[in-house]
């Protein structure tokens, strides 16, 4: 046998850089001191060194833990402010270039009220949703958010984020290669190992979720599938290997049949070890979904299962795998995105979303990151969100991208 050709080449973006920033930009992050808001702002403070970060919290001493644990922030203000609580929003946001809020999870809340204080105080505003309820309520306010002359992004963290992105991104270029329709299928495919080391709250979000129905959609129709359902065998490629993904209620689903005309679209999670994912088909058929829907109950069984989880992620790290595949019709261009640490990565990936809006480049409105109002220059915030990942490769045939080499013929082959 030959030797194996080496994988190919990541993605690169020439000649595409931040463009400067008028001065001094000053940014508060709601939810700051937690594991995705700090790695949000130190990813920030290294994309635009100058920016006055305001890390937003209940109490000074996680903001102190949060200092502690990255000092690369020192310099950093805190703001004690509760997202139930109108007035401490704004006042907290009052005067502030952007807003952005990290503190999950999503689910099940009725009000977007870190949206409404941005537009109260016409402050732009990002979030990192990740519950297609909460999304579709703060796409809602869009007239509002325009009216007020405030540019306002959704669903802007890794995934979805930089996911909706990649599907954008390669729907583009199709676009320009002469095919002008909409893909006929979406797969949006997701692998972390453990929690990524993203803390509880990831936990807590996925609990969460397997407590509501999956809407996929099919040749057009929307369809109501079961929680942590219809496993797939994806092949994230040989960083990671072949993993077992399964149906989620991802927001990306919904605005993707939106945003792209997409047919036939869906989302799949997975983790290691493979028995969380077994234990989490049990948990979403076991567990009722009165106890799976309350934040308490949910929040409380993530705290309880804390130790087992972080014990289990010192065994298996924190990578994190993106796999997205946009077909036209025997055609697929495939979008592979790896990181090395989950909780690296989504703070990079925010933070690039923030600094495209803090150049300037969201129209006022409330937006889905594959919207080009949103984010118009894709390669900027692929570039940027790249910072630190082992793989990053776009519009690739699957073959690839995947593990095992084909064989063509004899002594011939392809990877």
């Amino acid at each position: 046998m030959p030797p194996r050709a080496a994988p190919p080449a990541n993605t690169r973006f020439d000649n595409v850089d931040l463009p400067s920033l008028p001065r001094q930009p000053r940014v508060v992050l709601i939810g700051g001191t937690g594991r995705v808001g700090s790695s949000t702002a130190s990813n920030l403070k290294r994309l635009v060194p100058d920016a006055e970060l305001i890390l937003g919290s209940r109490t000074t001493e996680t903001f102190d833990a949060a200092m502690e644990r990255r000092p690369e922030l020192a310099g950093s203000k805190h703001a004690r402010l509760d997202i139930d609580d109108l007035p401490t929003i704004e006042r907290a946001i009052d005067g502030a270039d952007l807003v952005v809020h990290t503190a999950g999870p999503f689910q099940r809340k009725g009000e977007c009220s870190v949206l409404r204080a941005a537009i109260r105080q016409k402050v732009p505003y990002l979030d990192v949703c990740d519950d297609t309820a909460y999304s579709k309520m703060a796409r809602g306010m869009a007239d509002e958010a325009a009216a007020a002359g405030v540019p306002a992004i959704t669903t802007a963290g890794i995934f979805p984020g930089v996911s909706n992105v990649m599907a954008a991104y390669m729907i583009e270029k199709n676009r320009t290669e002469g095919k002008n329709s909409a893909p006929d299928r979406v797969l949006y495919s997701y692998y972390t190992a453990g929690t990524g080391g993203a803390g509880p709250t990831i936990l807590e979000t996925t609990l969460l979720l397997a407590g509501e129905d999956v809407v996929a959609y099919k040749d057009g129709n929307a369809t109501t599938l079961p929680p942590v359902s219809n496993r797939r065998s994806v092949d994230f490629g040989r960083a990671v290997g072949k993993k077992g993904v399964y149906l989620y209620p991802l927001p990306e689903v919904a605005s993707g049949h939106e945003i792209f005309g997409t047919p036939n679209i869906s989302a799949r999670f997975g983790t290691d070890p493979a028995p969380w994912n077994w234990g989490m088909v049990l948990v979403s058929k076991i567990v009722p979904k009165s106890v799976l829907q309350d934040p308490k109950a949910t929040k409380g069984l993530a705290k309880l299962l804390d130790p087992l989880v972080r014990a289990v992620d010192a065994l298996v790290g924190e990578k994190v795998a993106m796999l997205v595949e946009v077909e036209y019709g025997e055609k697929v261009a495939a979008g592979l995105f790896v990181h090395e640490k989950l909780s690296e990565s989504v703070g990079a990936s925010t933070a690039a979303f923030a600094a495209c809006m803090l150049a300037g480049q969201t129209q006022p409105g409330v937006w889905f990151p594959e919207q080009a109002e949103g984010i118009p220059s894709r390669e900027l915030l692929l570039k940027l969100a790249s910072h630190g990942a082992k793989q990053i490769l776009l519009n690739k045939s699957p073959f690839q991208i995947s593990t095992d080499p084909i064989q063509l013929g004899i002594g011939i082959y392809i990877e």
